[in-house]
């Protein structure tokens, strides 16, 4: 069993999130439709994966992440449309006619691909937001026909703000999510600034529409009793306690850090700290010049603010005098330069009201320079 998947977790290795597996099952059976927020790779579609296959319902998983216009959008809107009449007729020739019949009216080609139905719009005619309301009213046609609730899960949501001329698409998508009772609606995405711009501004679509969820980092105590599971199933004895305080320290209970680290530690005879900080320091070492590749893309205040956070591991005044002189920089120039590491997920304002390096390669290779 791969106890420390670097992509999807799923079955027992996904780890914890029990309350935020119960909210979210909860609102698919409400068909409440929800907004998941978190910085990159912090296990928001592992959740709703695992949240969706509990609730046994059809679903589709429609990811925005590579689209580049519209016309992308519209056709991961079919694909999604392809891969939930799959789920909800299995046997190819039924649900190839279903699809047809389904899209009747439109021009489109229903073949059967590697992951069910495909759908492709032989000759567009109309606008995305037309076609795309189009499908979204006869997915909810083809769920109250069958009496079945569907999940709709679209993953990178922030894409459609990105590539959109307008907010017509997210104004059918809305119209959808607001009349139908049977399609549950989940947004997750990763850059929080643009999905607050979409979701929290009164004059948009999507103002007011979602219950929000919000992921922070598993704690200590369920990672531990995870890990420790793990190590007995693989050697049949439990972690030194102070190897697991090094992976916690190292990785700073950053979900993806925590599977990359571990899954290297699985490599080896059950490690001790020593063991564990070396492998670690080993994988900063590799990882150096894409990290400085990275933040070389920052302007000179902010790559030497998030070089200071990193090396005096954050501050809970960045406007303090002691903290200004440590950075040698003024007020104003922390305060622009730390909104602007804030907002593109560099920086993040932990429990405890501290402004830290949010990701720990990062902070590691800064700390170390």
């Amino acid at each position: 069993m791969d106890f420390f998947p670097l992509n999807i977790a799923s079955g027992k290795a996904f780890c914890n999130r029990k309350q935020e597996l119960a909210y979210l099952g909860s609102n698919i059976e409400q068909a409440k439709p929800t907004l998941l927020i978190s910085p990159r790779r912090y296990g928001k579609t592992s959740l709703a994966l695992n949240a969706i296959t509990q609730s046994k319902k059809p679903f589709a998983h429609i990811d925005f992440l590579s689209a580049i216009n519209e016309e992308d959008i519209e056709k991961k809107v079919l694909k999604g449309a392809g891969e939930l009449i799959s789920k909800i007729e299995p046997g190819i020739r039924k649900a190839i006619k279903l699809a047809t019949d389904l899209f009747s009216g439109l021009d489109i080609k229903v073949n059967f691909g590697k992951i069910g139905i495909a759908i492709d719009l032989a000759r567009p005619q109309n606008k995305p937001s037309d076609t795309i309301l189009l499908i979204l009213d006869r997915i909810a046609y083809l769920s109250q026909k069958y009496d079945k609730k569907v999940v709709l899960f679209f993953d990178e949501f922030q894409r459609l703000g990105e590539v959109t001329a307008d907010h017509a698409i997210e104004s059918v998508m809305r119209e959808v999510a607001q009349k139908s009772k049977n399609i549950m609606f989940i947004f997750s995405g990763s850059t929080r600034h643009l999905l607050h711009q979409m979701f929290d501004d009164r004059n948009k679509p999507f103002y007011k529409l979602c219950d929000r969820m919000v992921l922070d980092r598993i704690a200590a105590v369920e990672y531990t009793k995870y890990i420790q599971h793990a190590a007995k199933l693989t050697w049949s004895e439990s972690l030194d306690t102070l190897a697991i305080d090094a992976i916690m320290q190292c990785t700073e209970r950053h979900p993806y850090y925590v599977n990359l680290l571990c899954s290297k530690l699985w490599k080896h005879i059950a490690p001790d700290r020593k063991q564990v900080i070396q492998i670690w320091q080993d994988y900063v070492i590799a990882e150096r010049s894409q990290v400085a590749n990275d933040v070389e893309l920052l302007s000179k205040n902010q790559r030497k603010l998030l070089s200071v956070l990193a090396r005096f591991d954050g501050t809970d005044a960045p406007r303090s005098r002691e903290f200004e002189q440590k950075a040698d920089m003024s007020g104003t120039s922390i305060g622009q330069a730390l909104a602007f590491l804030e907002k593109y997920d560099f920086v993040f304002k932990n429990e405890i009201g501290c402004y830290s390096v949010l990701d720990p390669l990062v902070k590691a290779v800064l700390a170390g320079e």
